[in-house]
C-alpha cells in the first residue's frame, strides 16, 4: 500500500497546485480586491501543503526502493535487492519517472522558499510570482501523472529487479542529478519574476535585486552540476576526457550561459539600463532548461547520456516547452514596451553599463553557437539530407574564442576603474611575460613544444585574476572575485589539458613497467574482488616518480551479474592538480591486458573552478539576504 500512498500524495499535490492556479489566475483578472483580501493570505499556505505533498509522495517512492517492492515497475526497472542501499535511494532520481518527480519535488521547495522569503516584495507582485509557479508545477505534475507516473504497479510482481544501470554505480549519480536538477529548475524563479512584472508592470526597482538573489543559487547548483557530471564522466566513462560536446552535455551548458548573462544583466538593470535584456533573458533560460529537458528525454538526439525515448513523452515534453516558450515571449512582446520607459541610464563606453550589455552580446553568442552545433544535425536529417555530425571542431573553432573574448572583457571592466590607461597598459605587458615564463616552463616540464595558444590563454587568466583582486578581499566582492577566479580556473587547465596531455598505450603483465614523462608505471600483482552485486578483477599499478614519491591506483574489469555487463573502471592517481589515469582494455591472455596510461596536467583545476564558481553563486544570496535583513524594517510597509 505504500507506493499507493505516494501516488495519492502525488495526486492531491499536482490537482492543489491546478485549483491554486486556476482560482489564483481568476480572481485575479476578475476580482482583485477579493484576491488581495481572501486568497492571497491563504497563497503561502497552499504553496507550502503543494511542496509537503510532493515531499511525501517522493519519499514514499523512496521506501518503495529501500524496501524492494518489484511490484512497482519503475522500482523493478532500476533497482534490485543485492543493489547497495545508497544507490537504491539515488535510484529515486537514476530513471526518467523518478528524475522528473524529483525535478517537481525541486519547483516546489523553489515556490516554498519564495513563500517563506519573498517578504519584502511588493504583495501583489509576490502574489502573482506563486500564482506563475503554481501553474509551472500544475503543468509539470499533470506531465508527471499522466506521462511520466513512477508510481505504476505490475502485476505479477517478479523475484528480482533488472538493477541499476552499472554505468550509474558511482557516487556521480548520488551527487551530480539532484545539484543539476536543483539549477535547472531554479531558473523558474526569475522568470516568475519576469513574467509577473510583465503582468503587474511592476518597475524593475521593486523586484530585480531579489530575482538575483533567486538567480545566483541556481547559477551556483547548475555551475556545481556541471563540474560534477565532468568529473563523473571522465572518471568513470573511460575515456580520459572532461567534455565531449555531447548533446546532453550541450543541453545544460544552454541555460549556463544565457544565466550568466542574466546575472550580468540583473546587476546593470538595478541601475535602471538594460531591463529588455534583463527579461528576455529571464524567460530564455527557463525556456532552455526545458530544452535541455527535452533533449536529455526525447530521444530525438543520440547520447549516451540520454533517457529512453518514448513518442508520448516527447509530444508532452515538446507541447510543455512550446506553451511556456510561445506564451512568455507574447507577453513579452505586448507588456514589455511600457516597462522600459523605466531605463533611464543612458550606455556609453564609459559606463560601466557598457561593459555588462557587451559581455552579455558575447555570452549570447556563445549560447547561439552551441544551440546550432547541437542542433543543427537534426535539422539536416529533417530535411532529407541524410546524417551530419557536428563535433569537437567546430565547437572548438567558434566557442573557444568567444569564451576567451569574455573573460579579458571581464577582467577589462573590473580594472578599468582601478587603473589609468598607462598603468593598465604595463600591466598587459608584465602578464604577456609572466604568460609566455609559465607556457615556457610548462613546455619543458611536459615535455611539449611552446605554444602561443596556451600563453594567450594564460594571459586572459591572469589578466581576469588581477581585474578581481584588484579592488581588494571586500566581502561584497566576493561573489564575483571567487566566480572570476573559478572562470580563470577552467580556462587554464582546459588550456594546458588540451596542449600538453600524453597517453601511450601497451601490452602490459605482472612487473612490466612503462614510463610516460617524469612516471614509471609499473603492474603489480592482480587479484580478484567481490562485490555486493559484481564481481571485478582488480589489476594496481605502481606509480613511481623521478622525484621519489611513489603512489598506487586500482583499474578494474567489473562484471555486473544480474545484467550481464562489463565495466572498465579507471584507476586514478593524483599528483598535485595533474592525474595519471590507467584504464584496462581487452584482455589478450590470463596474464596480458592492453592497457592505456594517459597523463592529465592540471586537470584538478576544473573541479577547482567548478567549486569556485558554485560557491559564488551561493554567496550572491548570502550578501542579498544581509542586505534584506538590513532593509527589513523600510520595505515592510510594501511586503505581504
Amino acid at each position: 500500500m505504500l507506493p499507493e500512498f505516494g501516488h495519492m500524495f502525488l495526486i492531491a499535490g499536482v490537482t492543489l497546485s491546478c485549483v491554486v492556479a486556476f482560482l489564483g489566475g481568476i480572481s485575479w483578472n476578475v476580482a482583485p480586491s477579493w484576491f488581495f483580501s481572501h486568497f492571497t493570505p491563504l497563497l503561502d499556505r497552499a504553496v507550502l501543503f503543494i511542496f509537503t505533498l510532493i515531499l511525501f509522495s517522493i519519499c514514499f517512492l523512496g521506501i518503495a526502493f529501500y524496501l524492494d517492492d518489484f511490484s512497482v515497475l519503475y522500482v523493478a526497472q532500476h533497482s534490485n535487492s543485492a543493489l547497495p542501499t545508497p544507490f537504491k535511494i539515488a535510484a529515486v532520481w537514476g530513471g526518467h519517472e523518478g528524475s522528473f518527480l524529483f525535478i517537481l519535488w525541486a519547483l516546489c521547495a523553489w515556490a516554498a522558499l519564495l513563500a517563506l522569503r519573498g517578504k519584502p516584495l511588493p504583495c501583489g507582485f509576490k502574489s502573482v510570482s506563486l500564482l506563475i509557479l503554481c501553474a509551472l508545477i500544475a503543468l509539470l505534475g499533470l506531465y508527471c501523472l499522466w506521462l511520466s507516473n513512477p508510481f505504476l504497479r505490475q502485476i505479477p510482481a517478479p523475484f528480482e529487479g533488472r538493477d541499476l544501470n552499472p554505468m550509474l554505480q558511482d557516487i556521480g549519480l548520488i551527487l551530480h542529478p539532484p545539484l543539476l536538477y536543483l539549477g535547472y529548475i531554479g531558473f523558474a524563479m526569475p522568470f516568475s519574476f519576469a513574467v509577473a512584472s510583465l503582468i503587474t508592470q511592476s518597475p524593475p526597482s521593486q523586484w530585480v535585486f531579489y530575482s538575483r538573489l533567486w538567480t545566483g543559487p541556481a547559477w551556483g547548483c547548475l555551475s556545481g552540476g556541471i563540474a560534477l557530471g565532468s568529473w563523473w564522466a571522465y572518471k568513470e566513462l573511460g575515456w580520459g576526457g572532461w567534455w565531449f560536446w555531447d548533446p546532453v552535455e550541450n543541453a545544460s551548458l544552454l541555460p549556463w550561459l544565457s544565466a550568466t548573462a542574466l546575472l550580468h544583466c540583473q546587476i546593470a538593470t538595478q541601475r535602471n539600463a538594460l531591463i529588455n535584456w534583463t527579461l528576455l533573458l529571464s524567460l530564455f533560460t527557463f525556456s532552455l532548461t526545458l530544452l535541455g529537458t527535452f533533449i536529455v528525454r526525447s530521444g530525438v538526439l543520440t547520447s549516451v547520456h540520454a533517457f529512453a525515448a518514448a513518442p508520448s513523452r516527447t509530444q508532452g515534453l515538446l507541447g510543455i516547452l512550446a506553451l511556456v516558450s510561445f506564451g512568455s515571449l507574447w507577453l513579452f512582446a505586448f507588456k514589455a514596451p511600457a516597462l522600459l520607459k523605466e531605463e533611464t541610464q543612458q550606455i556609453s563606453v564609459k559606463n560601466p553599463v557598457f561593459f555588462f550589455l557587451c559581455g552579455s552580446a558575447l555570452l549570447v553568442c556563445m549560447t547561439f553557437v552551441v544551440f546550432i552545433g547541437t542542433f543543427y544535425p537534426l535539422f539536416y536529417a529533417s530535411f532529407g539530407k541524410g546524417t551530419l555530425s557536428v563535433g569537437a571542431p567546430y565547437f572548438n573553432a567558434l566557442f573557444a574564442p568567444l569564451a576567451l573574448a569574455v573573460a579579458l572583457l571581464a577582467g577589462v571592466a573590473t580594472l578599468r576603474d582601478k587603473m589609468p590607461p598607462a598603468r593598465m597598459i604595463l600591466c598587459a605587458l608584465g602578464l604577456s611575460l609572466a604568460s609566455a615564463l609559465l607556457t615556457f616552463s610548462f613546455s619543458e616540464r611536459y615535455k611539449g613544444d611552446f605554444s602561443f595558444v596556451v600563453m594567450g590563454c594564460l594571459f586572459v587568466c591572469f589578466y581576469l585574476v588581477v581585474g578581481a583582486f584588484c579592488g581588494g578581499l571586500k566581502k561584497q566582492k566576493a561573489p564575483m572575485i571567487l566566480g572570476h577566479l573559478g572562470l580563470a580556473c577552467v580556462i587554464m587547465s582546459a588550456a594546458v589539458l588540451s596542449q600538453y596531455s600524453d597517453e601511450i598505450s601497451v601490452r602490459m603483465q605482472e612487473e612490466d613497467a612503462v614510463t610516460l614523462g617524469p612516471y614509471q608505471i609499473t603492474h603489480l600483482k592482480k587479484r580478484w574482488h567481490i562485490g555486493p552485486n559484481y564481481s571485478a578483477e582488480q589489476v594496481p599499478f605502481s606509480v613511481l616518480k623521478k622525484e621519489g614519491a611513489l603512489k598506487e591506483l586500482v583499474a578494474e574489469k567489473r562484471h555486473y551479474t544480474v545484467r550481464n555487463t562489463q565495466m572498465s573502471e579507471a584507476g586514478i592517481a593524483q599528483d598535485g592538480f595533474s592525474d595519471i589515469y590507467v584504464t584496462l582494455g581487452t584482455k589478450l591472455d590470463r596474464q596480458t591486458h592492453a592497457v592505456r596510461v594517459q597523463f592529465k596536467p592540471l586537470i584538478g583545476l576544473l573541479w577547482t573552478g567548478g567549486g569556485l564558481m558554485m560557491l559564488s553563486g551561493l554567496l550572491i544570496t548570502t550578501h542579498a539576504t544581509k542586505r534584506f535583513h538590513q532593509n527589513k524594517k523600510k520595505r515592510r510597509k510594501t511586503g505581504c
